[in-house]
């Protein structure tokens, strides 16, 4: 069985929210990759084998900034940071 006729079956026993949900996620794959494919070929993909979703996540990943402001204690002084509480020392 290819893939096609796989997802097919796997949709026709989805119930119809969870079509939908799938519907939006491939709209919003299937217009985002025409963009990139705009910009620039996905050469690496192809030379390193990498399948195209992976690739399509590695440009996504690319654009995120890797500068952030989070401090480093966040996790630890949530409530500092969101309700102004005593921050807590290491």
């Amino acid at each position: 069985m290819s893939d096609k006729e796989q997802l097919i079956n796997e949709l026709d026993q989805a119930p119809d929210f969870l079509i939908r949900e799938v519907l939006n996620f491939f709209l919003f794959i299937k217009t985002r990759t025409n963009e990139i494919s705009k910009q620039e070929p996905i050469q690496k993909a192809k030379e390193s084998n990498i399948p195209d979703f992976l690739s399509f996540i590695d440009q996504v990943n690319s654009e995120i900034p890797t500068e952030t402001n989070i401090p480093k204690d966040l996790a630890k002084n949530l409530d500092h940071y969101l309700y102004g509480t005593p921050k807590e020392q290491a």
